[in-house]
């Protein structure tokens, strides 16, 4: 892959379009961005769009706009509302269309890591040619004194966005990132659990320093932040993700283990003991939740707890959750009725965790259980191309020879579809 062509022909072609634009005596823009890029893991990595505005169409096309629609995440930066935007054939034509080929030839050609290494390269490129892109138009007349041009992505948002911009330029177009960034520097000079706090506080908060921002952080963190999330299991409306929150953490304390079986007992939200009942499953703590299996009202509570460690959510533990089904079997053979409810829980195409190659012994073992349900999703989860691919063909062998087995012997019709599935993928691993 020609990297530095590539670069070359995604900027001459969106400069050209720009050029275009500005030879028709339009307001100045304001901006300018390359967006809507669809990427899908060893598969797709498809050219962004290319789009441009200036505050007369803006004010024309959004007269009603709210105070909140200028920052970062509100319309006037968003390229999808904007008046002027080309797909990848309107301003790159047949050549960058090509060029798109032959970087998915390029990122499909081994292994996981080497697709994500092309795509990591590929986002790279984009904001470097959007930060060429507005050197080249910044002292044009017919742009804005402050014109930016950026790589506007869903999964990269602000952080994206800021490698294509001069710090004092993003910052003076978005200076409530600004706040925030100064508002973080500052809770960073606390001891470890005022920070905690700090961050418990913005559980509830969508602005600056939000919800989403301070769980990660709160995982991360780990045990010093245990007291300040115990602390505010008091606040009905944030408990249940407290509650989560103290799951992922992932440790195992006296005083998380008993606050979280007394939400299971007594809290009145739903979601509250479905959290806290999973929470409970994170951290091991099945002979209390099977302690409860014979009464209906906690029943389909203790199901989910048996079961969390199975599904995707674990992933975003601090830890890592080996896999084990055993404690799920268990629970089937004490309470068999429960079966459907787990089958439920645990229904293929619903998210499942992901597997390591410490786990590949436990999920061959999965292949035999007794239990339709945990041998779905054992044959699920060893679909696992990266995995395959670093323990190599020799240990890759005995699992397609099982799923081999299960293709054509098991009872179960969902087991021996899903195994096939599986054997059908492990063609395509580039197994060593």
């Amino acid at each position: 892959m020609d990297w530095k062509a590539f670069k070359t022909c995604l900027f001459e072609a969106a400069k050209s379009k720009l050029e275009e634009l500005l030879s028709e005596g339009i307001e100045p823009l304001y901006a300018a961005a390359f967006f809507a890029s669809y990427r899908e893991q060893e598969s797709v990595i498809g050219m962004p769009s290319l789009a441009a505005n200036s505050m007369a169409m803006l004010d024309e096309d959004h007269p009603h706009r709210r105070a909140s629609d200028d920052c970062f995440d509100g319309l006037k930066w968003n390229p999808v509302d904007w008046h002027w935007n080309w797909d990848v054939d309107e301003y790159g034509g047949e050549q960058l269309e090509a060029y798109e080929t032959e970087l998915e030839t390029y990122a499909n050609r081994g292994s996981v890591a080497m697709w994500d290494n092309a795509e990591k390269r590929f986002m790279m490129a984009v904001a470097q040619v959007a930060s060429a892109l507005r050197k080249h138009f910044a002292k044009d007349s017919r742009v804005a004194k402050d014109f930016v041009v950026y790589f506007q992505d869903e999964y990269g948002s602000a952080d994206l966005a800021r490698q294509s911009i001069p710090k004092a330029l993003f910052f003076h177009h978005f200076p409530e990132l600004d706040v925030t960034e100064q508002e973080r520097q500052r809770i960073a000079t606390l001891p470890i659990t005022e920070q905690a706090v700090c961050y418990t506080q913005r559980l509830g908060s969508y602005e600056g320093i939000d919800c989403e921002e301070a769980e990660k952080w709160l995982i991360a963190c780990g045990a010093a932040a245990i007291p300040a999330l115990l602390d505010t299991l008091t606040q009905r409306n944030h408990a249940w993700k407290v509650a989560m929150i103290l799951g992922l953490i992932g440790e195992a304390d006296a005083k998380v283990i008993e606050a979280l079986r007394q939400l299971v007992m007594k809290a009145k939200e739903p979601s509250t003991v479905s959290w806290s009942a999973s929470a409970l499953g994170y951290l091991g703590d099945f002979d209390w939740l099977l302690s409860l299996a014979s009464s209906d009202k906690y029943a389909e509570h203790v199901v989910g707890g048996f079961c969390a460690p199975l599904r995707a959510f674990r992933n975003r533990g601090a830890k890592p959750v080996q896999l084990d089904y055993a404690p799920l079997e268990r629970l089937i053979a004490a309470y068999p009725t429960m079966q459907r409810e787990a089958e439920e829980e645990l229904e293929p195409g619903s998210s499942y965790c992901i597997i390591g190659a410490s786990d590949i012994p436990e999920a061959l073992r999965g292949l035999s259980s007794p239990y339709a349900v945990i041998r779905r999703h054992a044959a699920c989860v060893l679909d696992e191309r990266a995995v395959g691919e670093s323990i190599g063909v020799q240990a890759v062998k005995p699992i397609q020879e099982k799923l081999m087995a299960l293709t054509q012997a098991d009872s179960d019709e969902s087991v021996r579809y899903l195994a096939e599935l599986t054997l059908n993928s492990m063609k395509k691993w580039r197994l060593k």
